[in-house]
């Protein structure tokens, strides 16, 4: 989604952004931004299990940063699990592996389609993980073939499947209570430049500049009233490891135990500039 907006615009908007409300983005002209959203949260004293889904569809799990932006609760992210399977047929046919379901075939007898239900045992799905496919296996009448018998029919999503890019978190709260939590992280998808118009006149020494921004937003979710910082000049930021789908653990909501970053190098070579977003604290 492409977004065309003029500079004064763009100038007012920043000057209320201390008025405003989340979401917040600083957006880099190299194909990602940082991400500033909040998250209402109703915890219990102890360990929570919390599911975001309203994440951008290209975050960088490893980037995620939660907070309560009062100060007034602890948060602990113990656990972090990202889930990138959105559900298709193929998924949810290797879900069902090994077992039998319905499978609708309309047919057309005498210009009447009727509906004609046959069950088929899934032996495989033909689902690969991360791309590409497989021919599938079914089971009908006691014979194989590599053709699905018509439409699938599935019983159930069951509660583990997810419809969209999702984070579950298991939260170490220190103590109850519903507030905002603030989730601030990284995401791909994000560009902006500027184009300038100059408008002379036949006579006369003076010209009108008129300038444009334009931002294109390809990360899958829409931010409505959004905070906007643009950023400009090149960042050298290592390119993230293709997510689709891992548990990490955390000693606290600022860090990660037992992973490095791997975004992040001390090395000058590989790293020689880095910038840092005051807002979240994120160094990319």
């Amino acid at each position: 989604m492409k977004q065309i907006i003029s500079i004064a615009s763009l100038a007012g908007l920043m000057a209320q952004a201390v008025f405003g409300a989340e979401p917040a983005l600083t957006i880099y002209n190299q194909d990602f931004a940082v991400v500033r959203d909040t998250v209402p949260l109703d915890l219990k004293s102890g360990v929570n299990n919390v599911r975001y889904a309203d994440a951008t569809a290209r975050v960088e799990p490893d980037s995620v940063i939660l907070r309560d932006p009062a100060g007034k609760h602890s948060l602990q992210i113990w656990e972090q699990n990202y889930r990138n399977d959105p559900v298709t047929q193929e998924l949810l046919l290797s879900l069902f592996e090994g077992k039998t379901i319905d499978f609708q075939n309309i047919r057309l007898k005498d210009n009447t389609q009727s509906r004609e239900l046959i069950p088929g045992k899934i032996i495989r799905s033909g689902y690969v993980p991360g791309g590409g496919s497989e021919q599938p296996i079914i089971e009908v009448n006691g014979k194989l073939q590599f053709t699905l018998p018509g439409t699938p029919l599935f019983p159930d999503l069951g509660d583990d499947t997810v419809l969209k890019p999702t984070l579950n978190w298991l939260l170490q709260s220190d103590q109850p209570g519903k507030f905002d939590a603030e989730v601030s992280y990284i995401t791909g998808g994000f560009t902006w430049e500027a184009d300038y118009n100059l408008v002379s006149p036949e006579k006369g020494d003076t010209v009108d500049l008129i300038g444009w921004v334009t931002m294109n937003n390809q990360s899958g979710k829409t931010f409505r009233d959004a905070k906007i910082k643009l950023m400009a000049g090149d960042v050298n930021k290592i390119q993230p490891q293709n997510y689709d789908g891992y548990a990490m653990s955390r000693a606290s909501s600022g860090g990660s135990a037992g992973r490095k970053d791997p975004r992040l190098t001390n090395d000058p070579v590989l790293h020689p500039a880095r910038a840092h977003d005051k807002a979240t604290g994120l160094v990319v």
